[in-house]
């Protein structure tokens, strides 16, 4: 499997000062995921009292990662 950053997601990594192995960590095990919009796949993992969601858009080989912020909860199942 092949990961890219997007250009928006570079830009907010860089201005929510996140850390791209938390991420990958996240895309690679996360803990849950729900489904988003226009075929996004929303990735959550628990870091300290927070969760990381990185919002990621797949084709056959590649996961592309289009953002990632903090949640400090869980979406309701």
């Amino acid at each position: 499997m092949h990961i890219v950053f997007s250009d928006h997601a570079l830009l907010k990594i860089n201005q929510r000062v996140l850390s791209r192995e938390k991420i990958l960590e996240t895309v690679l095990q996360p803990e849950m995921t729900e489904s988003g919009h226009h075929s996004r796949i929303k990735l959550y993992r628990k870091f300290g009292r927070k969760y990381l969601q990185v919002v990621t858009m797949r084709t056959l080989h590649t996961v592309i990662i289009v953002t990632a912020h903090w949640v400090v909860k869980l979406p309701k199942e």
